[in-house]
């Protein structure tokens, strides 16, 4: 768990409480904080064309139960991505993962989840996704800068397909409940994640003692950043970074 010191501060699917999730302005709005990354969520559209988009269907886009990997990403661009959260942020457009690495990549670390796709396609769509993702990830980021990228998922097959296929890169394994067996997993998987409510002194020593750094995300308030703090949790993931780097007392650079 080397690198930078811990713990990061990373902009939960950019700074999310103050513009619209997943978009180019939610990562600006991050980068004006003294943060120490971005998360941000990838999905295929049915081209498989890997864009930046968390939910698992478009109700708040357009009213539409329909996923992304049921548009092609030309439709998807026809899309206004940022109303939905404010009028100003009208006109917002949906980013491609290549976007993100190459306009982001050299400017902050990246945390790329990939989201399990539900379609009944979803074999082969999600072993696709972790195929060519990590792939995308190693051919747009420098060697320079690779170390500060991880891919994340909650599916661990999609983990286990992207370790075997582009191992040199950091994963993280987000998890849904504390009982979890850090011997099941191979030595090179870099960290596993959960809700703050669900960790305890127990399972972060745990963790350590593997050599596991352990993350937490949707950490927003200051009695949730104290336990984070407190636990000796190595990446708090927040929608709100403006916030946390205050209570942080953190400068801007």
């Amino acid at each position: 768990m080397g690198g930078h010191l811990f713990p990061w501060i990373i902009a939960h699917r950019g700074a999310m409480a103050e513009a619209p999730e997943n978009t180019k302005s939610a990562f600006k709005r991050a980068l004006s904080y003294p943060i120490d990354g971005i998360e941000f969520d990838v999905q295929l559209t049915r081209d498989r064309v890997p864009v930046v988009f968390h939910d698992h269907n478009l109700k708040k886009i357009n009213g539409s139960l329909r996923s992304i990997s049921s548009y092609n990403y030309d439709e998807l661009c026809q899309m206004d991505w940022g109303a939905w959260f404010a009028d100003s942020f009208s006109g917002e457009a949906i980013l491609t993962l290549e976007e993100v690495l190459l306009g982001f990549g050299p400017r902050t670390r990246l945390l790329v989840e990939i989201k399990s796709d539900e379609s009944p396609d979803s074999h082969s769509v999600n072993r696709y996704a972790a195929q060519m993702v990590p792939d995308m990830v190693k051919r747009s980021i420098s060697n320079v800068l690779i170390d500060k990228m991880m891919v994340l998922s909650f599916d661990a097959d999609i983990i286990s397909t992207a370790m075997a296929g582009t191992p040199n890169l950091k994963y993280g394994l987000n998890l849904k409940t504390e009982k979890f067996s850090v011997t099941d997993w191979p030595g090179n998987i870099y960290a596993v994640s959960l809700p703050i409510h669900k960790i305890n002194t127990r399972f972060v020593n745990n963790c350590h003692t593997n050599g596991l750094a352990v993350m937490t995300y949707s950490c927003n308030t200051k009695k949730m950043l104290d336990k984070a703090l407190e636990l000796g949790i190595d990446v708090i993931m927040t929608d709100d970074p403006g916030r946390i780097c205050v209570h942080m007392d953190r400068r801007n650079r």
